[in-house]
C-alpha cells in the first residue's frame, strides 16, 4: 500500500487540532505533540475511514509518530 505521508500528517492535525506544518515526521504524538488518547483513537479511526483498512487495537500503541503509521500501513 502506498502512504502519502501529508495525508496522515493532516489527519494528526485534525486530531490535535493544530496545522499539519506544526508535525514533523518523528515529532511522537504524546511526548511532543501532547495527544491524549481519545485524539489518538479519533487518528486512528480516521485513517481506517480514509485508507480503508483496520489497524488492530494491539498495534496503536506502537504508532507514535507519522513516520511509524506510515511505514505500518505501507507494510499491510
Amino acid at each position: 500500500m502506498i502512504v502519502n505521508k501529508e495525508q496522515i500528517r493532516e489527519i494528526a492535525a485534525d486530531a490535535l487540532e493544530i496545522e499539519p506544518e506544526q508535525i514533523g515526521d518523528r515529532d511522537h504524538f504524546v511526548q511532543d505533540l501532547a495527544m491524549n488518547s481519545l485524539q489518538m483513537l479519533d487518528c486512528v479511526a480516521e485513517i481506517e475511514d480514509q485508507l480503508d483498512v483496520r489497524i488492530p487495537k494491539t498495534d496503536i500503541r506502537s504508532l507514535t509518530c507519522v513516520e511509524q503509521i506510515v511505514d505500518y500501513l505501507e507494510a499491510l
